[in-house]
């Protein structure tokens, strides 16, 4: 059994954050969360008055490290630092992770985030990509049950796959049966759903990003 068997892991990135309600929120949710930092995300979890329980960095973006357990990483590697984090709190037993303050700042930094989805599902895992204004999950394909969250307007499916074949939505404001959707000119975004309403999503073929989303002036 992992040191941190069972635990749902909070991961801290690096990217730039000043509004941490949504953070104070899943908190809320999650009294017992892993508090796990990669690299520069310590300067959140300290803003949030948080000890980590896992810290894993290369000092390049903060040359304090702080955590119940701390892995140090040169610089000069192939993965990223959040990547790293996230396979680290898997390995260690957690099977459900949510990461935050992962977008808004490099775009490739944020792009390399969101590909942590399916890196994720391939470990056995799970993970929630969050930010203020949108909640991210993995569809790995097949069917899937979503129930739409109150606090968000929209849902969006976005391939991951350069084509998505069979998609079918139901219960949905737009529905869509037996459908092609491919990267360019999608036809999956800006969906609703009334809140707390189940909606189901298939896929017979590929994998995509679900995206629940609000406006800026609804954020938290």
């Amino acid at each position: 059994m992992g040191a941190y068997e069972g635990r749902h892991a909070l991961i801290f990135a690096a990217a730039p954050e000043t509004e941490y309600g949504y953070i104070r929120a899943f908190l809320a949710a999650h009294p017992d969360a892993l508090i796990a930092c990669a690299d520069g995300g310590l300067r959140h979890a300290r803003a949030l008055g948080l000890h980590p329980d896992f810290m894993i960095s290369d000092c390049d973006s903060l040359p304090e490290v702080e955590g119940t357990e701390i892995i140090r990483l040169k610089p000069e590697k192939d993965d990223t630092d959040t990547q790293g984090c996230l396979r680290e709190v898997f390995r260690r037993g957690c099977t459900e992770a949510t990461l935050v303050c992962a977008t808004g700042g490099r775009i490739d930094h944020e792009l390399a985030n969101l590909s942590l989805l399916e890196e994720a599902h391939d470990m056995g895992g799970r993970l929630t990509v969050l930010d203020r204004q949108n909640r991210i999950v993995l569809h790995e394909g097949g069917s899937q049950k979503f129930i739409m969250p109150p606090e968000y307007q929209y849902f969006s499916i976005v391939p991951l796959d350069a084509q998505l074949r069979g998609v079918t939505i139901e219960h949905a404001k737009y529905p869509l049966r037996d459908a092609v959707v491919t990267r360019a000119g999608m036809i999956s975004i800006s969906n609703e759903a009334a809140a707390g309403q189940t909606f189901t999503v298939t896929i017979a073929q590929g994998r995509a990003m679900v995206i629940f989303s609000r406006d800026q002036r609804a954020a938290l």
